[in-house]
């Protein structure tokens, strides 16, 4: 197995794991109010990669499958759980030596450790909003019409 399908295998048996669908590359969660859309991103700069973390708001515009760079919020995951950068950058660059087992084993347990609870958590308007509050999307993009929605104001 490659080092870059070790990446994949763990991300897609998190996504498998947990409920979510597969769609050219992100893995997508719906519920009746948000569109969760995970995609692992490539460094252009060497054999690093990122992990891209959207939530789309489906009363804003109802998609089946929102690419993760156009969601209403858009994040990395260390910046939505920065307590995971130090270990999310080692099993996400492939130069950090480890094997395929270690590096699977390792990221399906983070992902499903700190992800999903967020994930789960942004599943409603209220539960982004509570997100918004306690500062988990201080990084994070949040587009126009979300802040809107979402009761953020310009200051």
């Amino acid at each position: 197995m490659s080092r870059r399908n070790a990446l994949q295998a763990a991300f897609d048996r998190f996504g498998t794991e947990n409920g979510f669908e597969k769609k050219s590359g992100s893995w997508y969660r719906r519920s009746d109010e948000v569109i969760a859309v995970s995609n692992l991103q490539k460094s252009q700069y060497g054999p690093q990669y990122y992990f891209n973390q959207g939530f789309w708001l489906r009363e804003l515009n109802d998609v089946r499958y929102p690419r993760s760079n156009e969601a209403h919020i858009v994040a990395r995951l260390e910046d939505l759980v920065p307590e995971v950068e130090q270990p999310l950058g080692e099993l996400l660059d492939l130069e950090c030596e480890m094997s395929d087992e270690q590096r699977i084993g390792e990221l399906v347990a983070l992902l499903g450790e700190r992800l999903l609870p967020l994930i789960e958590h942004a599943e409603t308007i209220a539960g982004l909003r509570t997100m918004i509050d306690d500062g988990t999307f201080a990084a994070a993009g949040i587009r126009g019409p979300a802040q809107a929605m979402l009761g953020i104001l310009a200051e």
